[in-house]
Parts: structure tokens; sequence; C-alpha cells
């Protein structure tokens, strides 16, 4: 009896590595095909996504323009001028909104009724004009509800205004540095480690957006949001990809993208009843909380666990109970080391460079994107679809915003249009494949944007639909390039693929505004619509070199790559499944 308790491995069943890899990858693809491991792993990834929908469009609420400004002088609140009395005065004739006044002597206008101003100061412009300077020579900038946006807390306007736009080009360089980080991390650690990681600065980001009272420590946090919205997105989306069976992994993939829409809408609705920014902040974070119940409910990827031959970790999470198999040949990692510390090394250890350590070690999976041709140009063609469909996406965003709508009823409008684009290429999947619809999708947006140029400059309502219409496809083909980039690569390099791609997508988004303001404003409207209509209608010739993914099983190690390829490519006539 002490000896059985003494030696409990010996009452399990022996297997063979393969075979216990077998039977785990044949218990994944049952439970992956439906029931409640399915359901509980799909509302845990996706509800994220809302939350990401919250905070990387809340831009548009937060920090908009004051809907009127202008300068408070200091010297006529003792008058008993009117607003706009005092505005006739100091303002007349300059169209800076605010930004700067006349150089009057307001001290000794104070005294004086308005009439007597008015009159004294335009017989004064006639005999010798006096000198523009900025309001903040005079006074201090005033807005018409200050509440509503943090660019009255800390005068983000006039000779300021480019730091504005900080706060929105904060989210995306945290998204740049996320995407890229956290990608490697997730293939190193596991996917729920990578999770954690991003609910966590997700939370502190939040926190530091809410309370902070310097600008600079609410672009930290911002910089944070961006980071971690990354480290939520890709790893929930690719705990999908790699455990959902093919039946059911496009559909819930498209419907992950399409959550994030739904933040939109429901960002525009809380902003409209909130109207301080700080109190809408504070709303958009509470849900945040409920990331620690999720990071508590999920659990590891299973397929990444096989990849590191964690086999009883999965045998308890696809199994519900401790493993009754003991593998052939492989020992817990403890074990070895406490062989190899208890006997004296019979040969002398060879030097590892740092090198060596680093590249067999965090940059391990980074590394192996480039060390095959194959691979290689895969992704190659990865990074300049991702990078084109997000400066596309975001150009036609900023082209669009031009509409005669309240930035609510804009929000809502976009996130409208947005969920049908993703419901879309659901339907084309199941008939059309990965690579056609693709293509499709490219060719209808680049064809789209392309077509502004035959539209008048005065036809604004065309030039809208057409921006739309743009929209519409290149969302589209922003859910299906995820999706398509995910399945083109092995289980050990695919966070890091998607990772890395997604860096590219943060280049495209950082450089829409660029493209839009300087190449649009100095070389014509129009530019910045025919440059992603060309580039589009590139990417969408460059996916023909891709192989088709909806035939065939996700391979697990690169040495796989090529020999799935072959054989996606000749299975490629065959009937894609969903």
């Amino acid at each position: 009896m002490t000896r059985k308790n003494e030696n409990p491995e010996k009452t399990k069943e022996r297997i063979s590595e393969n075979g216990m890899k077998d039977l785990l990858t044949k218990q994944l693809e049952i439970v992956g095909s439906g029931g409640a491991f399915v359901w509980a792993l799909f509302f845990l990834c996706i509800t994220p996504n809302i939350l990401n929908g919250f905070h990387v469009s809340s831009y548009t609420i937060l920090g908009h323009l004051p809907d009127d400004q202008w300068c408070g002088i200091d010297d006529l609140d003792r008058s008993n001028w009117t607003l706009a009395q005092k505005r006739s005065i100091a303002e007349r004739e300059l169209k800076s909104g605010g930004c700067t006044v006349w150089d009057w002597d307001y001290k000794e206008l104070s005294r004086m009724s308005y009439d007597a101003a008015l009159n004294y100061t335009n017989h004064m412009a006639e005999i010798n004009q006096p000198s523009i300077v900025s309001c903040k020579v005079k006074g201090n900038y005033e807005y018409a509800h200050p509440e509503s946006t943090f660019v009255a807390d800390w005068e983000l306007t006039c000779d300021r205004s480019i730091q504005r736009t900080s706060a929105q080009v904060a989210i995306s360089l945290g998204k740049f540095c996320g995407s890229f980080s956290f990608g490697i991390l997730a293939d190193k650690f596991g996917r729920k480690t990578a999770f954690t990681l991003g609910a966590a600065f997700f939370l502190v980001g939040s926190f530091f957006c809410t309370f902070s009272p310097w600008y600079s420590l609410f672009l930290i946090g911002r910089f944070t949001l961006g980071a971690a919205s990354s480290g939520l997105f890709y790893p929930a989306f690719t705990m999908i990809v790699e455990n959902i069976c093919l039946k059911h992994r496009s559909w819930m993939s498209i419907a992950f993208s399409a959550s994030y829409p739904v933040g939109m809408i429901l960002l525009a609705i809380a902003g409209y009843l909130i109207q301080p920014w700080r109190y809408l902040q504070l709303a958009l974070s509470i849900p945040a909380l409920l990331l620690i119940l999720n990071c508590y409910l999920m659990d590891e990827s299973p397929r990444w666990l096989i990849t590191k031959q964690r086999y009883e970790r999965v045998y308890r999470i696809l199994f519900k109970q401790p493993s009754h198999y003991e593998v052939e040949g492989a020992s817990p990692v403890s074990n070895v080391k406490e062989i190899v510390t208890d006997k004296k090394p019979l040969e002398p250890e060879e030097d590892v460079s740092l090198w060596q350590k680093v590249k067999t070690g965090p940059l391990h999976s980074l590394i192996e994107l480039y060390a095959s041709p194959k691979v290689r140009k895969l992704i190659f063609t990865s990074y300049f679809m991702f990078c084109v469909t997000s400066l596309s996406y975001y150009v036609t965003a900023l082209n669009a915003a031009n509409l005669s709508v309240s930035r609510y009823l804009y929000l809502i409008i976009t996130g409208i249009v947005d969920i049908p684009s993703y419901l879309l290429p659901v339907v084309m999947l199941r008939f059309t494949g990965r690579r056609i619809t693709t293509m499709f999708l490219f060719m209808l947006t680049g064809i789209s944007l392309l077509l502004v140029l035959a539209v008048p400059a005065g036809s604004t309502t065309w030039i809208v639909s057409f921006a739309m219409l743009g929209r519409f496809g290149i969302s589209a083909t922003y859910s299906v390039v995820t999706l398509y980039t995910a399945e083109l690569y092995p289980t050990e390099i695919r966070n890091s693929a998607l990772g890395t791609c997604s860096t590219w997508a943060h280049v495209g988004s950082i450089s829409a505004p660029y493209v839009v303001d300087v190449l649009g404003q100095n070389f014509g409207w129009y530019i910045p619509t025919t440059i992603c209509g060309c580039c589009v209608l590139v990417a969408g010739l460059l996916t023909l070199t891709l192989p088709e993914t909806g035939t065939g099983k996700l391979s697990d190690r690169i040495e796989d790559t090529s020999a799935n390829e072959t054989a996606i490519v000749k299975s490629s006539t065959e009937k894609p499944e969903m």
C-alpha cells in the first residue's frame, strides 16, 4: 500500500509522445466543434474587443474642438458690456477663432460705454491700425461647454493645437508597440499570460486617463491603453482561430471583429448622455473591471500548450480530469533539473553567448518569421496588406468626417456602416474561400476610392457616399485579412506573425492623418483616396500569390508549412468550409 502511494506514476498507462499529441488534437477538434467550451471561449474573447471600441474611438468625443471659442479680455471684465459686444471690439474682422485679438488699451476702453468704445476704435483704426497679438497677452481662452472636452482643460488650441492630435497619436503608438511586444509574449509565455498582462495595462491606462491632472500623464495613459488594446485583441483572436473548428472559425472571427463597432455605437450613446469628459472617461473605464473575471475564467490555449509539450495541463482542460497517461521519454522539467544538479558534470560546459541565449529565447519566434524563404514571402506580403488596409481605413474615416452631422451621430453612422461590412465576408468565405474573398474586397475598395476622381469637387453627397462605400469595403477587408493571416502561419509563430503584421498596420494608421492633412491640403483633396485606391489594388493582386487556407488544417510547426502550402494549393479548387 505504501509503495503504491509513493509511486502513483506506475498506475498510469504509458503512451508515446506522438500518440498523446494525436489524442489531445482529436479531442480538441471534438471539443472545438461546439458546446460549452466553444461558447465560453467565444464570449470571454469577444467582450474585451467592445472595450477597445470605447477607448480607441473616444478621441472623437473626448477631444473634440469646442463648439465656440473666444478670448476673454481681463480688463473688460469690469465693463457692463455683453459677450457679443466684447468680442466685436477685440476680434472684429479677425478669423482666428479667438486665438488673436487687436492690441487696444482695453483698460481705457472698459471705462467707456460700448458705443463710445466702438466709435473710438473705428476712428483709431482709420488713423493707425493696431497690431494683432495673441489672446494670452490680453487675457485667456474661453469656451462654450468647456467641460465636454479635455481641450479646454489644458488649452490645446491655437498654437498648441498640434498637441491635441497627440492624444490620438499616443493611442496609435501604443498599439504599434503593443502589437509587436504582446505578439512575442503570447508565443513565448502563452496566450492567457499576454491577455492578462494586457488587461492589467488596460486598467492602469484607464485610471491615468480618468484622473490625470496633467496632459503628459494623460498621454501616458492613452499610450498604455493603445498597447493594452493590442494585448487584449491579438491573444484573444488567436485563441479563437487555433482552438475553434473550421466550421465555426470564420463566422466567430468575423463576429469578433464586429464587436469593435458595437463599442463605437455604445460610446456615442454614452457620450450623448454624459457630457463632462472626465465622467464619460470614468463611465468607459468601469466596465474594464470585468476583465478581472475574464482572466480568472479563461484557460490557456490548448493548441499552444501542445506545442510546448505541456500535455498534463491540456488533458485537464479538454477532459476536465487529471491525465492517466504517462508520456514515454517525457520528464517533468523540475525532475530534469534535479538530476542535473545532483550529479557533477562529467564534461566541461560549453560557453553560450548572450546572442545565442537571446536567439533561442525571447526572439526565437521572431527570427523564425524570416528564416524560411516560403514564410518570408508570406510575411512580407502580409505586412503590405495590413499597412495598406489600415492606411485606407483611417483615411476614409477622416474624409467621411466632412459630413454635416454631430459627432455623436457620425460615430453611430460609422458603427452602423461597419457592422454589415463584417457580415458580407461570412457569406463570401463559405463559397469563395479566403484568397478570392480577400482579393475581391481589395478590388471593391480600390475601385470605390478611385471613383472619387470622377466626382466633381462640389458634389459633396457623392464624395461622402464613395468614402463610406470605401470604408465599408476596407472594414470588410480588415476582418478577412486578419483571419487569413492567422491561418497562413504555424502555431509556434502565429501570434508573432499577427503581432508584427499589426505593427505595420499601425504604421498605416499613424501615417493616415499626414496623408490627409499634408498631401490632401497641399496637393489636392483627391490625393489621399487616390493613393489608397492604387495601393489597395496592388494588395489585391498580391493576394493571388498566397495559398488558400479554407480547405486545410492549421499547421503547428514551421517544418509543416511548406508541405501544407503545397497541399492547400492543390486542394484550393475544393469547396471551402466555414
